[in-house]
């Protein structure tokens, strides 16, 4: 955990959430990047009462990632758990990752879902990003589909020869990791919620928005690049990015333009044929699910009285990649109640037993 000004408030029950975990056997490594409020004392007065708690003092401000890879120098253990000084993990948190940890060593990281804290202190809804095999790679080349950081569970030993994080991104450090260590071993998302992340106007995620979202477009560029050959603008970028960002509950003014559908489909069949040469075909099939469910849930939300060519623009380009999935959904073009099948055709599909959770090569 780094911390550099925290609300004490947040910083105490933050703190009170790792060390109450069920799984107890840990070292707690908090790094304060020389804050200059009252966070030292707060950590300091933790430390005098748990000794599980290695706490460190930057001599000057460093920022997330060298305080993070600075923490990743100090670990002693196999794994590393990240959480930021707002948060809260749920109380079986470590002992469930860990026990996917033991039971299946081919998983590099272990993420989870995650519910919100909105910042009057409510509960806010539940990601649902947990996907099958193989599909959280796809996923990753266009967007964060792990949600957060926070949350998180990855071994020491892979990380550590990849370099630990990339000291060039002050923000998003994380989706560039993820990006890097995906191609060496299997990223996983627990189907439960196991973290709490609090939102307000002080976190780093809103204060510095624009800069992130510059740093995504351009790892999303980089990722494109390395599996096409292809190079493409930022505008293009945040095009995709915009797209895979989207679901069925999205209101109309944040989906793409209509007028770019097919651009955007030509561009996903490219990125769409590098990626599934080596797959299996079940994976080949699954993933055109995946993209025609965007194309519906775009359909979807448009009026077909005020926008019926572009709603039937769009759904051909859907019935184009998934004919059975469209066909069925057929209601949708008729302005009706779209009917998703009982199975759910989530944004990442096939959805695995609830007592499993799934994993990407």
């Amino acid at each position: 955990m780094s911390v550099y000004n925290g609300s004490s408030d947040y910083l105490k029950e933050s703190i009170d959430s790792v060390l109450k975990q069920s799984f107890s056997d840990f070292e707690f490594i908090i790094i304060d990047d020389f804050s200059s409020d009252d966070s030292w004392s707060v950590l300091s007065d933790y430390s005098e009462h748990d000794s599980r708690i290695r706490l460190f003092r930057n001599s000057q401000n460093m920022g997330l990632t060298k305080s993070l890879n600075k923490g990743l120098s100090l670990a002693k253990g196999e794994y590393i758990a990240r959480q930021d000084a707002d948060d809260i993990s749920m109380l079986q948190r470590f002992e469930k990752q860990v026990a996917w940890f033991n039971k299946h060593p081919e998983t590099v990281l272990i993420s989870s879902e995650i519910q919100r804290i909105r910042p009057n202190g409510t509960l806010g809804n539940i990601s649902d990003r947990s996907c099958p095999s193989d599909l959280l790679s796809w996923h990753l080349l266009f967007h964060n589909h792990l949600g957060g950081h926070s949350q998180v569970m990855f071994r020491r030993e892979p990380v550590v020869n990849l370099g630990g994080y990339n000291e060039a991104y002050r923000y998003s450090q994380d989706y560039e990791l993820w990006c890097r260590l995906v191609k060496v071993g299997q990223l996983s998302i627990l189907p439960e919620a196991l973290l709490q992340q609090r939102f307000h106007d002080a976190s780093v995620s809103a204060r510095k928005r624009t800069e992130q979202r510059t740093l995504v477009f351009e790892q999303v560029a980089h990722n494109i690049k390395q599996l096409t050959g292809k190079t493409l603008s930022l505008t293009d970028v945040e095009k995709l990015q915009h797209f895979w960002s989207i679901d069925k509950d999205t209101k109309v003014e944040r989906f793409p333009k209509t007028e770019i559908a097919s651009y955007l489909s030509h561009q996903l069949n490219i990125v769409y044929q590098a990626y599934v040469t080596q797959k299996p075909a079940k994976i080949k099939q699954s993933l055109r699910v995946v993209i025609g469910q965007k194309f519906l849930d775009w359909v979807n939300i448009l009026s077909l009285r005020r926008q019926p060519f572009a709603k039937i623009q769009i759904y051909l380009l859907a019935l184009r990649w998934s004919p059975k999935q469209a066909i069925e959904q057929w209601p949708i073009i008729l302005g009706k109640t779209a009917r998703y099948s009982s199975s759910r055709v989530s944004a990442c599909a096939m959805q695995e037993s609830t007592s499993e959770i799934s994993h990407s090569a």
